[in-house]
Protein backbone atom coordinates (compact mmCIF):
# COMPACT_ATOMS: atom_id res chain seq x y z
CA UNK A 1 0.00 0.00 0.00
CA UNK A 2 1.40 3.27 -0.99
CA UNK A 3 0.16 6.52 0.66
CA UNK A 4 0.30 9.81 -1.03
CA UNK A 5 0.24 13.12 1.98
CA UNK A 6 0.69 16.75 2.23
CA UNK A 7 1.06 19.38 4.95
CA UNK A 8 -1.39 21.83 6.27
CA UNK A 9 0.73 25.19 7.77
CA UNK A 10 -1.28 26.37 10.69
CA UNK A 11 -0.50 28.52 13.81
CA UNK A 12 -0.17 26.60 16.47
CA UNK A 13 -2.61 28.02 19.88
CA UNK A 14 -4.70 30.82 20.35
CA UNK A 15 -4.70 34.33 18.37
CA UNK A 16 -5.97 35.67 21.13
CA UNK A 17 -4.09 35.07 23.84
CA UNK A 18 -0.54 35.16 25.42
CA UNK A 19 1.78 32.75 26.50
CA UNK A 20 2.01 35.42 29.41
CA UNK A 21 2.44 38.99 30.21
CA UNK A 22 3.56 41.00 32.67
CA UNK A 23 2.73 44.80 33.91
CA UNK A 24 5.65 46.89 35.51
CA UNK A 25 5.68 50.19 36.69
CA UNK A 26 9.31 52.53 35.86
CA UNK A 27 9.73 54.76 38.27
CA UNK A 28 12.79 57.10 38.23
CA UNK A 29 14.12 60.63 39.25
CA UNK A 30 16.18 62.99 37.01
CA UNK A 31 17.95 66.28 38.12
CA UNK A 32 17.42 69.18 35.34
CA UNK A 33 20.93 69.80 33.19
CA UNK A 34 23.00 72.63 33.90
CA UNK A 35 22.31 74.32 30.98
CA UNK A 36 19.02 74.61 31.35
CA UNK A 37 16.82 76.88 33.56
CA UNK A 38 14.83 75.99 36.44
CA UNK A 39 11.47 74.07 35.90
CA UNK A 40 8.03 75.87 37.10
CA UNK A 41 5.42 73.94 35.28
CA UNK A 42 5.71 70.52 33.13
CA UNK A 43 3.55 71.35 29.83
CA UNK A 44 3.92 67.52 27.82
CA UNK A 45 5.72 64.25 28.46
CA UNK A 46 6.00 61.69 25.70
CA UNK A 47 8.22 58.35 26.05
CA UNK A 48 9.11 55.71 23.17
CA UNK A 49 10.31 51.55 24.55
CA UNK A 50 13.31 50.23 23.21
CA UNK A 51 13.97 46.46 24.25
CA UNK A 52 17.88 45.98 23.63
CA UNK A 53 17.80 42.39 24.96
CA UNK A 54 15.81 38.85 25.65
CA UNK A 55 16.87 36.04 27.11
CA UNK A 56 15.24 32.71 28.11
CA UNK A 57 15.90 29.72 29.85
CA UNK A 58 13.74 27.39 32.44
CA UNK A 59 10.17 28.85 31.57
CA UNK A 60 11.63 32.61 32.13
CA UNK A 61 12.16 35.30 30.04
CA UNK A 62 14.32 38.05 30.96
CA UNK A 63 14.21 41.09 28.88
CA UNK A 64 16.40 44.15 29.32
CA UNK A 65 15.42 47.87 27.66
CA UNK A 66 14.99 51.38 28.18
CA UNK A 67 12.22 53.88 27.92
CA UNK A 68 13.31 57.25 26.14
CA UNK A 69 10.81 60.07 27.97
CA UNK A 70 10.40 63.63 26.64
CA UNK A 71 9.63 66.31 28.81
CA UNK A 72 8.84 69.77 27.58
CA UNK A 73 8.51 72.29 30.45
CA UNK A 74 7.84 76.39 31.68
CA UNK A 75 10.43 78.04 32.46
CA UNK A 76 11.46 79.79 35.90
CA UNK A 77 10.78 82.77 34.23
CA UNK A 78 7.23 81.82 33.13
CA UNK A 79 7.31 82.31 29.66
CA UNK A 80 10.15 80.32 27.89
CA UNK A 81 9.50 76.69 27.38
CA UNK A 82 11.92 74.07 27.64
CA UNK A 83 12.75 70.50 26.57
CA UNK A 84 15.19 67.49 28.43
CA UNK A 85 15.63 63.71 27.17
CA UNK A 86 16.12 60.97 29.60
CA UNK A 87 16.62 57.12 29.48
CA UNK A 88 14.75 54.79 32.63
CA UNK A 89 16.45 51.54 31.69
CA UNK A 90 14.39 47.91 32.83
CA UNK A 91 15.80 45.03 33.71
CA UNK A 92 12.75 42.51 34.00
CA UNK A 93 12.08 38.44 34.38
CA UNK A 94 8.83 37.21 33.15
CA UNK A 95 7.60 33.75 34.02
CA UNK A 96 6.05 31.86 31.19
CA UNK A 97 3.71 28.83 30.93
CA UNK A 98 6.27 27.07 29.16
CA UNK A 99 9.83 25.55 29.37
CA UNK A 100 11.66 27.05 25.97
CA UNK A 101 11.22 30.20 23.91
CA UNK A 102 10.88 28.77 20.65
CA UNK A 103 8.39 30.45 18.28
CA UNK A 104 7.71 33.89 20.87
CA UNK A 105 7.31 36.99 20.12
CA UNK A 106 7.60 39.86 22.27
CA UNK A 107 5.36 43.38 22.35
CA UNK A 108 6.44 46.01 24.59
CA UNK A 109 3.21 48.65 25.00
CA UNK A 110 3.56 51.84 27.11
CA UNK A 111 0.35 52.22 28.57
CA UNK A 112 0.59 55.56 30.28
CA UNK A 113 3.47 58.22 31.55
CA UNK A 114 3.81 61.41 33.66
CA UNK A 115 6.09 63.68 34.35
CA UNK A 116 5.99 65.44 37.34
CA UNK A 117 8.03 68.47 39.19
CA UNK A 118 9.30 67.53 42.87
CA UNK A 119 11.47 70.96 42.94
CA UNK A 120 12.32 73.39 40.41
CA UNK A 121 15.76 70.93 39.48
CA UNK A 122 14.30 67.52 39.73
CA UNK A 123 11.63 65.86 37.98
CA UNK A 124 10.05 62.49 38.41
CA UNK A 125 8.96 60.43 34.94
CA UNK A 126 6.66 57.25 36.13
CA UNK A 127 5.81 54.88 33.27
CA UNK A 128 3.67 51.59 32.96
CA UNK A 129 4.96 49.26 30.55
CA UNK A 130 3.04 46.14 29.51
CA UNK A 131 5.21 43.44 27.87
CA UNK A 132 3.13 40.03 26.17
CA UNK A 133 4.89 37.10 25.36
CA UNK A 134 3.14 35.80 22.25
CA UNK A 135 3.02 32.06 21.30
CA UNK A 136 3.34 31.74 17.51
CA UNK A 137 4.63 28.29 16.31
CA UNK A 138 4.01 26.75 12.75
CA UNK A 139 2.19 23.20 12.95
CA UNK A 140 2.45 20.73 10.05
CA UNK A 141 -0.45 18.66 10.41
CA UNK A 142 0.34 15.48 7.56
CA UNK A 143 -2.90 14.15 6.03
CA UNK A 144 -3.25 11.51 3.90
CA UNK A 145 -4.61 12.33 0.41
CA UNK A 146 -4.33 8.87 -1.61
CA UNK A 147 -3.68 5.24 -1.00
CA UNK A 148 -3.34 2.60 -3.66
CA UNK A 149 -2.72 -1.06 -3.25
CA UNK A 150 -4.51 -4.17 -5.13
CA UNK A 151 -7.68 -4.70 -3.83
CA UNK A 152 -7.71 -1.53 -1.52
CA UNK A 153 -10.38 1.00 -1.00
CA UNK A 154 -10.48 4.19 -0.12
CA UNK A 155 -13.10 7.22 0.63
CA UNK A 156 -12.47 10.83 0.39
CA UNK A 157 -13.65 13.94 1.21
CA UNK A 158 -13.20 17.79 0.43
CA UNK A 159 -11.47 20.10 3.21
CA UNK A 160 -12.03 23.55 2.88
CA UNK A 161 -9.68 25.19 5.28
CA UNK A 162 -7.15 28.78 5.46
CA UNK A 163 -3.39 27.65 5.60
CA UNK A 164 -0.68 29.89 6.54
CA UNK A 165 1.09 30.29 3.75
CA UNK A 166 3.91 32.77 4.81
CA UNK A 167 5.11 34.19 7.92
CA UNK A 168 8.28 36.62 8.34
CA UNK A 169 9.15 39.54 10.76
CA UNK A 170 10.76 42.19 8.38
CA UNK A 171 12.07 45.72 9.13
CA UNK A 172 12.14 48.67 6.53
CA UNK A 173 13.91 52.01 6.60
CA UNK A 174 11.24 54.50 6.34
CA UNK A 175 13.50 58.28 5.82
CA UNK A 176 11.14 61.37 4.59
CA UNK A 177 11.56 65.25 4.78
CA UNK A 178 9.12 68.06 4.99
CA UNK A 179 10.16 71.43 4.74
CA UNK A 180 8.81 74.51 7.26
CA UNK A 181 6.58 76.69 5.09
CA UNK A 182 7.98 80.24 4.55
CA UNK A 183 5.51 81.72 7.32
CA UNK A 184 8.13 79.73 9.68
CA UNK A 185 11.21 81.09 11.26
CA UNK A 186 14.15 79.00 11.19
CA UNK A 187 14.83 76.38 13.50
CA UNK A 188 17.23 77.11 16.30
CA UNK A 189 17.08 74.38 18.51
CA UNK A 190 14.18 71.50 18.95
CA UNK A 191 13.46 71.06 22.70
CA UNK A 192 10.66 68.33 22.01
CA UNK A 193 8.95 65.99 19.36
CA UNK A 194 6.31 63.37 19.18
CA UNK A 195 6.00 61.21 15.76
CA UNK A 196 3.13 58.71 15.79
CA UNK A 197 3.00 56.35 13.10
CA UNK A 198 -0.56 54.99 11.72
CA UNK A 199 -0.36 52.43 8.84
CA UNK A 200 -3.46 52.86 6.72
CA UNK A 201 -3.13 49.87 4.03
CA UNK A 202 -1.75 47.40 2.81
CA UNK A 203 -1.88 45.13 -0.28
CA UNK A 204 0.30 41.93 -1.06
CA UNK A 205 1.75 41.20 -4.61
CA UNK A 206 3.70 38.58 -6.45
CA UNK A 207 6.48 37.92 -3.66
CA UNK A 208 6.16 40.92 -1.76
CA UNK A 209 4.03 42.81 0.19
CA UNK A 210 3.29 47.15 0.09
CA UNK A 211 2.36 49.11 2.83
CA UNK A 212 1.52 52.74 3.12
CA UNK A 213 0.70 55.45 6.12
CA UNK A 214 1.50 58.50 7.60
CA UNK A 215 3.81 59.86 10.57
CA UNK A 216 2.34 62.08 12.41
CA UNK A 217 4.53 64.62 13.48
CA UNK A 218 4.82 67.50 16.45
CA UNK A 219 7.90 69.34 16.44
CA UNK A 220 8.34 72.25 19.71
CA UNK A 221 11.72 74.23 18.42
CA UNK A 222 12.82 78.01 19.08
CA UNK A 223 13.04 79.75 16.29
CA UNK A 224 15.74 81.62 14.98
CA UNK A 225 16.21 84.77 16.67
CA UNK A 226 13.28 84.07 19.15
CA UNK A 227 14.20 83.59 22.70
CA UNK A 228 11.06 83.53 24.56
CA UNK A 229 7.83 82.25 22.05
CA UNK A 230 8.55 78.95 20.95
CA UNK A 231 7.16 77.66 17.44
CA UNK A 232 4.73 74.61 17.79
CA UNK A 233 4.62 72.88 14.63
CA UNK A 234 2.70 69.33 13.12
CA UNK A 235 2.49 67.52 10.06
CA UNK A 236 1.19 64.48 8.27
CA UNK A 237 4.11 63.06 6.20
CA UNK A 238 2.86 59.59 3.80
CA UNK A 239 5.19 57.19 3.29
CA UNK A 240 5.41 53.95 1.31
CA UNK A 241 7.00 51.01 2.03
CA UNK A 242 7.69 47.06 0.53
CA UNK A 243 8.82 44.36 1.79
CA UNK A 244 10.18 41.01 -0.05
CA UNK A 245 7.82 37.61 0.70
CA UNK A 246 9.17 34.97 -1.05
CA UNK A 247 5.54 33.02 -2.07
CA UNK A 248 2.92 35.78 -1.81
CA UNK A 249 0.75 36.09 -3.94
CA UNK A 250 -2.35 39.06 -4.75
CA UNK A 251 -4.69 36.34 -3.88
CA UNK A 252 -3.78 35.75 -0.31
CA UNK A 253 -4.85 37.26 2.77
CA UNK A 254 -2.41 39.09 5.32
CA UNK A 255 -2.50 40.27 9.14
CA UNK A 256 0.18 42.34 9.98
CA UNK A 257 1.17 43.86 13.20
CA UNK A 258 3.87 47.44 12.96
CA UNK A 259 5.97 47.90 15.65
CA UNK A 260 8.16 51.36 15.48
CA UNK A 261 11.50 50.19 16.82
CA UNK A 262 13.92 53.22 16.20
CA UNK A 263 13.04 57.02 15.35
CA UNK A 264 15.14 59.87 14.90
CA UNK A 265 14.33 63.59 13.54
CA UNK A 266 17.49 65.56 12.65
CA UNK A 267 16.98 69.45 11.03
CA UNK A 268 18.88 70.05 8.15
CA UNK A 269 19.91 73.18 5.95
CA UNK A 270 17.86 73.84 2.66
CA UNK A 271 19.38 74.80 -0.68
CA UNK A 272 20.15 78.45 1.27
CA UNK A 273 21.83 77.17 3.80
CA UNK A 274 18.90 77.83 6.26
CA UNK A 275 17.88 75.20 9.17
CA UNK A 276 14.33 74.25 7.77
CA UNK A 277 14.35 71.23 6.72
CA UNK A 278 13.00 68.39 9.22
CA UNK A 279 14.23 65.05 8.12
CA UNK A 280 12.53 61.49 9.92
CA UNK A 281 14.11 58.55 10.03
CA UNK A 282 12.38 55.60 11.63
CA UNK A 283 13.08 52.05 11.32
CA UNK A 284 9.47 49.86 11.16
CA UNK A 285 9.37 46.42 12.25
CA UNK A 286 6.17 44.35 10.74
CA UNK A 287 4.90 41.24 11.99
CA UNK A 288 3.72 39.53 8.57
CA UNK A 289 1.44 36.37 8.22
CA UNK A 290 -0.05 35.48 4.50
CA UNK A 291 -3.12 33.18 4.49
CA UNK A 292 -4.72 31.34 1.62
CA UNK A 293 -7.89 29.86 1.19
CA UNK A 294 -7.42 26.23 0.41
CA UNK A 295 -9.18 23.52 -1.15
CA UNK A 296 -7.88 19.58 -0.40
CA UNK A 297 -9.31 16.31 -1.01
CA UNK A 298 -8.14 14.04 2.41
CA UNK A 299 -9.18 10.49 2.89
CA UNK A 300 -11.30 9.59 5.69
CA UNK A 301 -11.51 5.75 5.51
CA UNK A 302 -9.77 3.15 3.98
CA UNK A 303 -10.24 -0.94 3.93
CA UNK A 304 -8.85 -3.71 1.58
CA UNK A 305 -10.74 -6.92 0.53
CA UNK A 306 -7.77 -8.53 1.01
CA UNK A 307 -6.22 -7.50 4.57
CA UNK A 308 -6.29 -5.49 7.59
CA UNK A 309 -5.81 -1.85 7.52
CA UNK A 310 -4.72 -0.19 10.76
CA UNK A 311 -5.54 3.92 10.31
CA UNK A 312 -3.67 6.26 12.12
CA UNK A 313 -5.43 9.60 12.77
CA UNK A 314 -6.95 12.28 15.26
CA UNK A 315 -9.43 14.50 15.26
CA UNK A 316 -8.20 18.03 14.72
CA UNK A 317 -9.06 21.61 14.34
CA UNK A 318 -8.97 23.39 11.12
CA UNK A 319 -8.66 26.86 10.79
CA UNK A 320 -11.02 28.78 8.53
CA UNK A 321 -11.06 32.62 7.80
CA UNK A 322 -13.87 33.75 8.87
CA UNK A 323 -13.40 37.92 8.81
CA UNK A 324 -10.42 39.91 7.57
CA UNK A 325 -11.33 43.88 7.39
CA UNK A 326 -11.12 47.50 8.61
CA UNK A 327 -13.37 49.00 10.20
CA UNK A 328 -13.66 52.24 11.45
CA UNK A 329 -15.38 53.63 14.74
CA UNK A 330 -16.07 57.19 15.21
CA UNK A 331 -15.67 58.86 18.83
CA UNK A 332 -16.64 61.95 20.09
CA UNK A 333 -17.29 63.59 23.55
CA UNK A 334 -16.17 66.55 25.84
CA UNK A 335 -14.37 67.18 29.04
CA UNK A 336 -14.78 69.80 31.39
CA UNK A 337 -11.15 71.20 32.73
CA UNK A 338 -11.02 72.20 36.13
CA UNK A 339 -11.32 75.81 37.43
CA UNK A 340 -7.86 77.18 37.55
CA UNK A 341 -6.30 80.29 37.87
CA UNK A 342 -5.61 80.93 33.84
CA UNK A 343 -7.82 80.64 30.92
CA UNK A 344 -6.97 78.67 27.48
CA UNK A 345 -7.27 80.53 24.87
CA UNK A 346 -6.34 78.77 21.56
CA UNK A 347 -5.55 74.53 21.28
CA UNK A 348 -2.11 74.61 19.75
CA UNK A 349 -1.82 70.33 19.38
CA UNK A 350 -3.72 67.59 20.36
CA UNK A 351 -3.01 63.51 20.31
CA UNK A 352 -5.01 60.52 21.02
CA UNK A 353 -4.41 57.09 21.79
CA UNK A 354 -6.29 54.12 22.20
CA UNK A 355 -6.06 51.44 24.85
CA UNK A 356 -8.23 48.18 24.59
CA UNK A 357 -8.49 46.44 27.65
CA UNK A 358 -11.15 43.68 27.20
CA UNK A 359 -12.50 41.96 23.95
CA UNK A 360 -15.41 39.26 24.31
CA UNK A 361 -17.24 37.32 21.29
CA UNK A 362 -21.16 37.82 21.75
CA UNK A 363 -23.02 36.29 19.48
CA UNK A 364 -22.02 37.13 15.86
CA UNK A 365 -20.15 40.34 17.29
CA UNK A 366 -16.69 40.93 19.15
CA UNK A 367 -16.95 43.50 21.38
CA UNK A 368 -13.97 45.83 22.13
CA UNK A 369 -13.78 47.95 25.58
CA UNK A 370 -10.97 50.16 26.50
CA UNK A 371 -10.31 54.06 26.99
CA UNK A 372 -9.26 56.69 24.67
CA UNK A 373 -6.43 58.79 26.17
CA UNK A 374 -6.37 62.38 25.23
CA UNK A 375 -3.01 65.39 25.60
CA UNK A 376 -3.91 68.78 25.10
CA UNK A 377 -1.74 71.83 24.52
CA UNK A 378 -3.22 75.12 24.77
CA UNK A 379 -2.02 78.56 24.58
CA UNK A 380 -3.91 80.95 27.27
CA UNK A 381 -4.23 84.66 27.86
CA UNK A 382 -2.09 84.65 31.08
CA UNK A 383 1.70 86.93 30.93
CA UNK A 384 2.83 84.74 33.75
CA UNK A 385 1.40 81.42 32.16
CA UNK A 386 1.11 81.27 28.50
CA UNK A 387 0.57 77.65 28.03
CA UNK A 388 -0.93 75.06 29.92
CA UNK A 389 -1.69 71.39 29.13
CA UNK A 390 -4.57 68.62 30.02
CA UNK A 391 -4.43 64.70 29.81
CA UNK A 392 -7.98 63.04 30.57
CA UNK A 393 -9.28 59.45 29.48
CA UNK A 394 -12.79 58.15 27.77
CA UNK A 395 -14.23 54.85 27.67
CA UNK A 396 -15.07 53.50 24.49
CA UNK A 397 -16.95 50.37 23.09
CA UNK A 398 -16.75 49.24 19.94
CA UNK A 399 -18.78 46.26 18.31
CA UNK A 400 -17.65 44.48 15.22
CA UNK A 401 -19.93 41.93 13.15
CA UNK A 402 -18.86 39.00 12.39
CA UNK A 403 -21.28 36.01 11.10
CA UNK A 404 -20.69 32.73 12.32
CA UNK A 405 -18.48 33.47 15.47
CA UNK A 406 -18.23 30.79 17.52
CA UNK A 407 -16.80 29.80 20.88
CA UNK A 408 -14.16 28.22 18.95
CA UNK A 409 -13.03 31.04 17.14
CA UNK A 410 -9.46 33.50 17.93
CA UNK A 411 -8.79 36.73 16.73
CA UNK A 412 -6.78 39.35 16.45
CA UNK A 413 -7.30 42.98 16.66
CA UNK A 414 -5.09 45.71 16.00
CA UNK A 415 -6.92 49.34 16.06
CA UNK A 416 -4.81 52.67 15.67
CA UNK A 417 -6.50 56.21 15.68
CA UNK A 418 -5.94 57.53 12.16
CA UNK A 419 -6.94 61.31 13.10
CA UNK A 420 -8.40 63.59 16.00
CA UNK A 421 -9.41 66.89 16.89
CA UNK A 422 -10.29 69.34 19.29
CA UNK A 423 -11.99 72.65 20.01
CA UNK A 424 -12.25 74.92 22.84
CA UNK A 425 -15.96 75.32 23.77
CA UNK A 426 -17.33 77.12 26.72
CA UNK A 427 -14.04 78.35 27.34
CA UNK A 428 -13.58 75.31 29.51
CA UNK A 429 -14.53 72.36 28.00
CA UNK A 430 -13.04 70.71 25.06
CA UNK A 431 -14.88 69.11 22.56
CA UNK A 432 -13.07 65.99 21.02
CA UNK A 433 -13.36 63.48 17.95
CA UNK A 434 -11.38 60.64 17.49
CA UNK A 435 -11.26 57.91 14.02
CA UNK A 436 -9.94 54.79 15.00
CA UNK A 437 -9.35 52.33 12.67
CA UNK A 438 -10.25 48.40 14.01
CA UNK A 439 -7.84 46.15 11.87
CA UNK A 440 -9.45 42.36 12.39
CA UNK A 441 -8.81 39.10 11.32
CA UNK A 442 -10.54 36.25 13.24
CA UNK A 443 -10.37 32.45 12.74
CA UNK A 444 -12.68 29.71 13.42
CA UNK A 445 -11.16 26.18 14.10
CA UNK A 446 -14.07 23.30 12.96
CA UNK A 447 -13.39 19.56 13.89
CA UNK A 448 -11.59 17.22 11.41
CA UNK A 449 -10.97 13.63 11.41
CA UNK A 450 -7.82 13.63 9.83
CA UNK A 451 -6.01 9.89 8.96
CA UNK A 452 -2.53 10.66 8.98
CA UNK A 453 -0.94 7.20 8.04
CA UNK A 454 -2.29 3.76 7.59
CA UNK A 455 -0.70 -0.04 8.07
CA UNK A 456 -2.03 -2.90 5.58
CA UNK A 457 -1.24 -6.21 7.04
CA UNK A 458 -2.39 -8.98 4.57
CA UNK A 459 -4.84 -11.88 5.86
CA UNK A 460 -3.81 -14.99 6.48
CA UNK A 461 -4.38 -18.51 5.34
CA UNK A 462 -6.58 -19.36 8.68
CA UNK A 463 -8.32 -15.90 8.37
CA UNK A 464 -8.70 -15.77 5.12
CA UNK A 465 -10.56 -19.21 5.52
CA UNK A 466 -12.65 -17.71 8.36
CA UNK A 467 -14.39 -15.57 6.16
CA UNK A 468 -17.68 -16.77 3.95
CA UNK A 469 -17.58 -15.92 0.32
CA UNK A 470 -21.18 -15.32 0.38
CA UNK A 471 -23.29 -13.97 2.93
CA UNK A 472 -26.98 -12.71 3.54
CA UNK A 473 -27.31 -9.89 5.69
CA UNK A 474 -29.49 -7.76 6.77
CA UNK A 475 -29.32 -3.99 7.24
CA UNK A 476 -29.17 -1.72 10.14
CA UNK A 477 -30.02 2.00 10.89
CA UNK A 478 -27.15 3.83 9.09
CA UNK A 479 -26.04 1.47 7.10
CA UNK A 480 -25.00 2.24 3.17
CA UNK A 481 -22.50 1.17 0.78
CA UNK A 482 -19.62 1.77 2.38
CA UNK A 483 -20.01 0.52 5.90
CA UNK A 484 -21.48 -2.64 4.30
CA UNK A 485 -18.68 -3.47 1.90
CA UNK A 486 -16.06 -2.36 4.96
CA UNK A 487 -17.85 -4.72 7.38
CA UNK A 488 -17.92 -7.81 4.99
CA UNK A 489 -14.76 -7.42 2.76
CA UNK A 490 -16.39 -6.38 -0.22
CA UNK A 491 -16.09 -3.67 -2.20
CA UNK A 492 -19.18 -0.76 -2.46
CA UNK A 493 -19.83 -1.09 -6.15
CA UNK A 494 -20.58 -5.27 -5.43
CA UNK A 495 -22.62 -4.46 -2.37
CA UNK A 496 -24.41 -1.95 -5.24
CA UNK A 497 -24.52 -4.92 -8.32
CA UNK A 498 -25.67 -8.21 -6.34
CA UNK A 499 -28.77 -5.82 -4.74
CA UNK A 500 -29.46 -3.51 -7.31
CA UNK A 501 -28.88 -0.86 -5.34
CA UNK A 502 -28.89 2.72 -7.08
CA UNK A 503 -28.52 5.14 -3.75
CA UNK A 504 -25.42 4.82 -1.29
CA UNK A 505 -27.29 5.09 1.41
CA UNK A 506 -29.52 1.03 2.58
CA UNK A 507 -32.63 1.38 4.31
CA UNK A 508 -32.69 -0.78 7.15
CA UNK A 509 -34.04 -4.17 7.18
CA UNK A 510 -33.24 -4.75 3.87
CA UNK A 511 -32.09 -8.19 3.26
CA UNK A 512 -28.93 -8.32 1.20
CA UNK A 513 -26.80 -10.77 -0.89
CA UNK A 514 -22.61 -10.44 -0.45
CA UNK A 515 -20.38 -12.34 -2.33
CA UNK A 516 -16.49 -12.16 -1.70
CA UNK A 517 -13.99 -13.02 -4.23
CA UNK A 518 -12.67 -16.13 -4.04
CA UNK A 519 -8.76 -15.81 -2.88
Amino acid sequence: MELKKENIHRMGGSMAAACSSATFTLDDDFNVPDAKPDVKMILRENGRIRVMEKKCNAGRLHIRGVLLADVLYIGEDGTGVYGMESELPFDEMIHMDREDCNGITIRAELEDITATMIHSRKINVKALINVKTLCEEIEDEIVVTEAEGSGLFARAKDVNFTNLAAMKRDTIRIKEEVVLPASRPNISEVLYKEMHMVLNESRVLEDELSVKGNINLFVVYQGAGLKETPEFFEAKIPFTGRFELSGAMPHMVEDITPTVVQENLTVRPDEDGEERILEVENVLELDMKLYEEKELMVLEDIYSVAGNVNLQGSQELIPHLLLKNQSMGSFSGTYAMPAGEVTPMQISYGSSEVHPEKITMEENALHIDGVMEFKVLMVTGSDERPYMSVKFYAPFHQEIEVRGLSDGCTYHVVPMVTDSSFQLYRSNEIEWKAEVNFQTVVFCNEPEYMITGAEYVPFTKEEQAAHHYMIGYRSEEGDNLWTVGKKFFVSPEVVAELNHLEEAEIPAGKMLLLIRPAE
